[in-house]
């Protein structure tokens, strides 16, 4: 079993988020944990104990660092009485390079974690200030060499395609970042969500995000690099030393079960999809009253199963079994953008550049397509 687990609390938010987070007192925190607990308990129940055995657990958000390294330890201990650690168990943990300070690194893996997210998104000062993330990037560079320190493997997050302004900076933040020698790389594209502060600045005119051409110029530049250094490409925005692949990250694209507890939480059992509710506050109450927490649940069908094996392998360089694929590909194929080997299918990185296009149009069924 996967097991996520949402914090959903932030000291603040950044400028580009959309993600289920809120700032929030203590108090709330002390509420909201003592529910997560009481669904990790109630859900272990429900799936059975064949399913207690974890593959990975990964600690999200929001920003879960603004727990201490030891709190982060004594919740896991919490986890861990209804779910089963293994020795081959990866445990991570989202950390804002803020947070913590090389004592938290530590106690966090005397707390069996194995895996450190750091969110970086860039090592100039300027662009961080922009994003309106809480660190610098000496803090980031100083948190990075503390994760390593530890003996965790560590994964950075960091963001191109940005304004004109920090255009430079992400190729540098990208080569000074795997001089410090983390095992995983994030690449993400900076994208516009509504009712965001950016989204915001750039309706008023005061900033502008770069083309598709140039953004896409951009990334395959950031690939080109992380290749020469070592790093190997296995899903669009995810590259890893040999071996060093987020195992959690991966049973998603390969539609392993999971199971996600928390506000906004989703899951995957038995072809069965279901997500909580976002809010908080609800989510809290109906802990505490013994309600249902769901907020959706499906039960996917055969025509629905193959379109998310397509949408998310895809993402991935190990791709999809071209069989699924009720549509021709050579026309893809000339155009360079897919590849056919051994009976499967995969985006080239120029692919994987217009990946949601290419995905649209090879579903079998786009109207049947109900993934939450």
């Amino acid at each position: 079993m996967r097991l996520y687990i949402h914090w959903p609390f932030c000291v603040s938010r950044c400028a580009y988020c959309d993600f289920n987070s809120r700032v929030a007192s203590r108090e709330l925190h002390a509420l909201y944990h003592h529910a997560l607990i009481t669904e990790i308990e109630n859900r272990s129940r429900c799936i059975g104990e064949e399913r207690r055995d974890l593959g990975s657990l990964y600690l999200g958000g929001g920003t879960p660092s603004i727990m201490k390294g030891e709190e982060v330890a004594r919740f896991l201990e919490e986890v861990f009485r209804y779910f089963r650690r293994g020795p081959g168990t990866e445990v991570t943990v989202e950390v804002n390079p803020a947070d913590w300070c090389a004592g938290d690194f530590i106690q966090a893996r005397e707390g069996g974690v194995n895996r450190f997210s750091m969110g970086v998104q860039s090592l100039s000062d300027d662009v961080l200030a922009f994003l309106g993330r809480r660190h610098s990037a000496n803090q980031a560079v100083e948190a990075m060499r503390s994760a390593l320190a530890s003996g965790a493997d560590v994964s950075a997050d960091l963001l191109c395609a940005l304004p004109a302004a920090g255009r430079l900076s992400a190729s540098d933040s990208l080569s000074d970042v795997l001089d410090l020698g983390p095992h995983h790389i994030s690449l993400y594209g900076l994208t516009l969500e509504k009712s965001t502060p950016l989204a915001k600045r750039v309706e008023l005119g005061e900033v502008a995000l770069p083309g598709e051409d140039e953004a896409a110029d951009e990334y395959l530049a950031l690939v080109s690099t992380l290749g020469e250094r070592g790093y190997e490409q296995y899903e669009i925005s995810n590259f890893s030393r040999p071996g060093y692949e987020s195992r959690h990250n991966l049973a998603y694209w390969s539609r392993e079960e999971y199971l996600g507890v928390g506000a906004g939480a989703h899951s995957l059992i038995a072809e069965r999809r279901f997500s909580n509710r976002s809010s908080v506050l609800q989510y809290i109450e109906n802990i505490k009253s013994g309600g249902s927490t769901l907020e959706s649940y499906e039960v996917l069908n055969l025509s629905e199963r193959e379109s998310e094996e397509i949408m998310l392998g895809l993402r991935t360089t190990a791709g999809v079994r071209e069989e699924l694929v009720g549509h021709s590909v050579d026309g893809l194929e000339a155009l360079g953008l897919i590849v056919r080997r051994l009976g499967r299918i995969r985006l080239t990185p120029s692919g994987m550049l217009v990946s949601n296009t290419i995905i649209a149009g090879l579903l079998p069924d786009v109207d049947s397509l109900r993934c939450a």
